[in-house]
């Protein structure tokens, strides 16, 4: 800090805080010049000072002298600049920053009364929000800031401070909200955000210890056991992102100890995000993403593996290791998500990119995340996985009427497909989804509940329920991708889900078969779709979608078989009285059963019994998966298990876009 800013800020201090404490009901008296030491949001002093010993002489005036001409125009590109003012000591980045932190300040104080008259939402202006902090916190740190500058923003800062803390604004508490849960945990940003801009104002400390505190009952009650969360990928994202930048501030303020920002809670989210992500595709450069499912946006990634895995390094290297992969395989995507401005970190990303970590391909495998959803997969790190996402659980904010729905991934390609969230297939979306259409979707307040689950090396078995339709699902698995990977599907419907329409998305060309449809897959994977049972429901091919019209009660029984366009198809046949199918390749021959109810049947000499199990005879070796009790423990003990209950405080049951 230059001897003229020192001046600056001591001079200014006691103006500073009569300025803050303008209007508020407290009076201010004192206050230390050192407490306004900036940056302090998401960096301070000391870390900045890490960063440029990392680099060279030559890289640190490359930064200093960079022109920025393209970057001072309307909001400008704040990690650019920001990087460069406080690393770099650009003295025309300092300026920009000093610029833009005005112009960010106009247009929120604007927007921010609409949440206090008409209750939007906060994310309207996050945008606005975002580069007003993280620029005046740059701009309290540099040179180029005048007396009346600096006096001015603490000014702006007062009134939004004033705004987000009065009575009538975003409180899911009293009903002064609407809708989703992001929401709020933005409004909870910003309240911590802004609060932490100005340690004089006697309230300052009071606001960060309750927005701290919201934001950690956030974390608590918003992500189930396993680490799945509220609302669907690219939503939870904008709340994961909040969280991390609050935490962050929390720590820098010397409000949260490293095992309260280390939060278990977070690890365990941003390994749901990583372990749900596809495979990669080549309709997104080849790359990893986030499945598109809910409201989530095609080919969405995200910059929060990169920094997860630079806060993480020390902490956990073996997480911080399967981040930094999961970055890599991602592309080093810039942004923590697409179409929707993050404001908690905003500015600050490139701090926490740390290219010297080792990438390590995760230990994932199948996973059941209790009020969330299942994964089910052979393998990770290979070109030639096989996945199934089933979407479940009552953490389902901002997603369609899809609950009970299936996406698969065979061999490394995407077979059976869901919507996103610009790309609808229908107007209705209960209409648009792998699972039987009304009545038992009908309600939209009713969701899959995980009943079952279980995970071997060879067999995983989930069951849910919804109203009358029970849904299970087996996956005969090998970690060698080259062996048989597939999935067999048994919904069962009682009497008041029938009459009803079975629907199955199918990403290719579908060409009707004896025993079902074969899908051609625009890539080298093909996948057969085999009917097998006592019932033979009326097949549909549409231009998508494949449609079973079931006019009777009973269980629909598919094999879904995922092959090389160069394998031959498999043999499959019922089995077990039809509780079972037998599937017969070049690798060998399984025996499977999966009904909805207990039966027991013998094949190679060997007996199994349950819903489900498996006799698997391949050349030199016989295995068998006896499927014991296997419930699933719900996220939390209270409430109906198939009720969309979300936990917070505001509005249950949101109804859904197509409704």
């Amino acid at each position: 800090m230059s001897r003229a800013n020192r001046f600056r800020r001591g001079f200014l201090s006691s103006l500073i805080v009569l300025l803050v404490c303008s209007g508020a009901e407290s009076t201010c008296t004192t206050a230390d010049a050192e407490d306004t030491a900036h940056p302090r949001l998401y960096v301070t002093a000391a870390d900045v000072q890490r960063v440029r010993q990392r680099m060279s002489a030559g890289q640190l005036q490359e930064l200093a002298q960079r022109p920025f001409t393209d970057h001072l125009d309307g909001l400008g590109k704040p990690d650019d600049l920001i990087f460069a003012a406080l690393v770099g000591k650009n003295p025309v980045a300092e300026q920009a920053v000093v610029k833009i932190a005005f112009e960010a300040f106009e247009r929120l104080l604007q927007a921010m009364p609409s949440t206090i008259e008409k209750r939007a939402g906060p994310h309207n202006y996050s945008r606005y929000a975002g580069l007003a902090a993280s620029l005046t916190d740059a701009a309290f740190a540099g040179d180029a800031i005048t007396n009346e500058q600096r006096a001015q923003l603490v000014e702006r800062i007062a009134a939004v401070n004033r705004l987000l803390h009065h009575p009538d604004y975003w409180d899911p508490a009293t009903g002064k909200c609407s809708l989703n849960p992001n929401m709020t945990t933005t409004a909870n940003g910003y309240r911590m955000m802004f609060a932490a801009l100005v340690p004089e104002h006697p309230q300052s400390a009071e606001w960060l210890r309750e927005s701290f505190a919201a934001l950690q009952q956030e974390v608590d009650n918003w992500v189930d056991p396993q680490g799945g969360m509220i609302e669907c990928p690219h939503y939870s994202m904008v709340i994961f992102e909040q969280w991390t930048g609050s935490f962050l501030i929390a720590r820098n303020s010397g409000l949260a100890t490293d095992d309260q920002f280390f939060h278990p809670k977070l690890r365990a989210a941003m390994r749901w995000f990583g372990n749900i992500c596809t495979p990669r595709d080549s309709a997104c450069e080849g790359l990893r993403r986030f499945p598109s499912i809910g409201h989530t946006y095609a080919n969405e990634r995200t910059v929060m593996f990169g920094t997860m895995a630079g806060l993480w390094r020390q902490r956990d290297p073996e997480f911080a290791a399967e981040m930094a992969w999961m970055d890599l395989e991602q592309g080093k995507f810039p942004e923590p998500g697409m179409l929707s401005y993050y404001p908690g970190l905003m500015g600050y990303r490139y701090f926490f990119r740390d290219d010297q970590i080792s990438p390590r391909v995760p230990r994932w495998g199948s996973a059941m995340y209790s009020e969330t959803g299942v994964l089910l997969r052979n393998t990770i790190g290979s070109t030639r996985e096989t996945t199934l996402h089933l979407i479940a659980g009552r953490n389902h904010s901002h997603y369609f009427n899809d609950s009970g729905s299936i996406t698969i991934w065979g061999r490394g390609r995407e077979l059976c497909t869901e919507d996103d969230y610009q790309n609808r297939r229908s107007e209705e979306s209960r209409e648009a989804h792998s699972m039987p259409d009304k009545p038992s979707t009908l309600n939209g307040e009713r969701v899959m509940a995980i009943r079952e689950f279980s995970t071997s090396a060879e067999l995983d078995y989930v069951r849910g329920t919804r109203r009358g339709w029970q849904r299970q699902i087996a996956f005969v698995r090998d970690a060698d991708p080259d062996q048989p990977n597939y999935f067999v599907l048994a919904d069962t419907l009682d009497q008041k889900s029938v009459p009803t329409t079975w629907r199955l998305f199918l990403g290719g060309t579908i060409v009707r078969t004896a025993d079902g449809v074969l899908l051609q897959g625009d890539e080298d994977v093909d996948m057969d779709v085999v009917l097998v049972g006592p019932q033979t429901p009326h097949l549909t091919i549409r231009d998508d979608h494949i449609e079973l019209a079931v006019k009777n009660a009973g269980t629909i029984r598919v094999v879904l078989y995922p092959r090389l366009k160069t394998e031959a198809q498999a043999r499959v046949t019922s089995w077990a009285d039809g509780h079972g199918v037998q599937v017969q390749t070049a690798s060998g021959t399984d025996h499977l059963i999966l009904a909805p109810q207990a039966v027991s049947a013998a094949a190679v000499g060997t007996r199994i019994e349950g819903r489900a199990g498996l006799i698997s005879d391949r050349p030199g070796r016989q295995k068998t998966v006896q499927v014991g009790r296997c419930d699933v423990v719900p996220g939390w003990p209270e409430g109906d298990r198939e009720l969309r209950e979300i936990r917070w405080d505001g509005p249950q049951y949101p109804r859904f876009p197509d409704e």
